[in-house]
């Protein structure tokens, strides 16, 4: 069975694609005919919409070619796959073999089907996973799927239903159960699917390939053109996890198909009683009630503009709850995160990590408490309450305590230059960096860490923001000095060098200390890469194509994560120029 889950994952990632979004197009997107046949109980849905240009995407960034080293990677792959014997093996050995030649020789159309544009659709039938593929040339995949399994000996069967011609390619068969990979082409959609006789009827079958609608269907839900709606995305790309809907077919709450699957499956395998500990009432009780706090996990795009010369794109995934006494409580933790940090094209590396040190002892103790106090019948939760209980919160409260009124912290590389002369030691010639420490109090924080650091109260640090060198004291010991100055500015202390860090530092001076999130990140690729390559390159060592690519790379980005009314949310906003 491993042997095939390898495999299934093999042929998923074949299909997958790269991920695109186009902008204000949310109606026509969400209205895809295509998605009448998806049903709407599916446990997970991830999608491309809209058409994905990525032949234009692909020229903006650098061409690359398979290394030595790559190809030697690929070849000890599918020579370890044929060493297994089996036809499945050699299959899968054949098929990334055939992605080695496409990546090789760029002709995705030819072996893939591939056109210059792309849209999918994955989600799930019960638990058969399904991926739709919009291609140019479908049936030239199915044709090298055919070639793949004439070359390692591997049956597969054309076969009808519903008037829908459809190849159905036997992984593995082991004591009379099989797992088969399944496929058929609709105009210029390509299916593919997983199936086997333990859980698959033919009306499960005629869902998965797309010749029958099912009675409810996720186009009738408006769930997709609800969560547009609701995160202000663009509709090109909408996706979700349910984790209702997986929890209520594991615990059997209602019937369904995905838990008549899991029966049949768990039943044929001889394991009847796998799941018994969630089927009690009163976790058929509890479960479903905490999956209805946490009721989805949800992602898609809410702007992505790609041309010749330049692609952005801003995302989002949201934890979703719907506990506002539990999101009101995890709020609090949320610090300051300094605006330069979540400023893309301000620096080579920026992190910004918001905490208010003085709520993590009274959060946690607060959900300690919510959670061993909680009225559950479940087994399994009244076992992990147990353990809960024998945990002691103070050792918390007290390694914070000393920190109490620091509200974030952050370290920022605006500039890096290297002196490689001794690749062995690099000494550092240029650099601007920034670190900074907010907090409630900075100067009784500065006066604290005084008396831990002997060195440091020798020290006078001017309260109105004058800043002080410091070089001397951190005894760097670098060949190229650098003037490295501590400052209090405003709420912010600061450690910096190089003019940039000074501006950046300065610019804190009327920053308020407000909760603003919890984490905030930014990134130049090519820079960051450049430092990468020079340093392994001096040393003698030889870094991949795909690496050194990076150097080339105009990527820059910027994450930031936040507690909100709806969830946990991670927004990305990324920028792609062409050289």
């Amino acid at each position: 069975m491993k042997k095939v889950l390898v495999g299934a994952a093999v042929v998923a990632a074949l299909g997958v694609g790269v991920y695109y979004q186009q902008t204000n197009q949310t109606s026509a997107a969400i209205n895809l005919a295509e998605l009448d046949y998806v049903p709407a109980d599916t446990v997970f849905f991830a999608s491309q919409l809209t058409p994905f240009p990525y032949e234009q995407y692909a020229k903006l960034l650098p061409a690359t070619v398979l290394s030595d080293e790559q190809r030697g990677q690929f070849s000890e792959i599918t020579e370890a796959l044929r060493q297994e014997g089996d036809a499945t093996a050699v299959f899968i050995a054949e098929l990334v073999s055939k992605y080695e030649q496409a990546m090789a020789s760029q002709s995705a159309d030819k072996i893939w089907g591939f056109g210059s544009e792309l849209r999918y659709l994955t989600y799930a039938v019960g638990l058969m996973p399904v991926a739709r593929i919009e291609l140019a040339e479908p049936q030239t995949f199915i044709a090298t799927l055919k070639e793949a399994a004439d070359k390692a000996g591997l049956n597969y069967q054309e076969e009808t239903l519903a008037n829908t011609a459809y190849t159905r390619f036997i992984l593995e068969a082991e004591q009379g159960q099989s797992l088969e990979l399944i496929t058929s082409v609709q105009g210029q959609w390509l299916t593919l699917t997983l199936s086997s006789d333990m859980i698959t009827s033919d009306d499960d079958l005629a869902l998965a390939l797309a010749t029958k609608k099912p009675a409810n269907s996720l186009a009738g839900t408006g769930r997709l053109q609800a969560y547009a709606k609701k995160y202000d995305w663009d509709g090109s790309s909408v996706n979700f996890f349910d984790n209702k809907a997986l929890v209520s077919a594991l615990v059997a709450e209602k019937p369904s198909r995905l838990g008549t699957m899991i029966d049949t499956f768990i039943a044929k395998a001889g394991k009847e009683d796998a799941l018994d500990a969630l089927r009690t009432p009163g976790c058929k009780k509890d479960l479903p009630a905490i999956a209805t706090k946490f009721p989805a996990v949800v992602w898609g795009t809410s702007d992505l503009e790609v041309t010749n010369s330049y692609a952005n794109f801003d995302a989002d995934v949201i934890f979703e709850s719907s506990d506002s006494d539990l999101l009101g409580t995890l709020a609090t933790l949320r610090g300051f995160i300094p605006q330069h940090v979540t400023q893309a094209d301000a620096a080579i590396l920026s992190l910004g990590y918001g905490i208010d040190v003085s709520k993590v002892g009274s959060l946690t103790n607060t959900l300690w408490s919510s959670f061993t106090q909680a009225e559950f019948e479940c087994e399994p939760l009244l076992m992990a309450q147990e353990q809960a209980q024998g945990a002691n919160t103070m050792a918390i409260a007290m390694a914070t305590g000393m920190f109490a009124g620091v509200k974030g912290v952050s370290v920022t590389i605006n500039d890096l230059e290297l002196d490689l002369t001794n690749p062995h030691a690099p000494d550092i010639k240029e650099f601007s960096g920034l670190v900074t420490l907010s907090a409630d109090d900075p100067m009784t924080l500065i006066n604290t860490a005084k008396s831990l650091v002997p060195e440091l109260a020798q020290v006078t640090i001017p309260s109105d923001g004058s800043a002080v060198s410091v070089s001397e004291l951190l005894e760097m010991g670098m060949e190229h000095d650098l003037d490295v100055k501590l400052a209090v500015k405003g709420n912010h202390i600061t450690l910096y060098t190089g003019e940039q860090a000074q501006q950046q530092a300065g610019a804190l001076q009327n920053q308020a200390l407000e909760a603003n999130g919890l984490l905030g990140m930014t990134v130049n690729l090519a820079p960051l890469m450049e430092i990468v390559v020079a340093a392994n390159e001096a040393s003698g060592q030889e870094l991949p194509p795909e690496l050194k690519a990076l150097a080339e790379q105009n990527i820059s980005g910027s994450m930031t994560t936040d507690i909100n009314g709806h969830g946990i949310q991670l927004s990305s906003s990324s920028h792609i120029r062409k050289n």
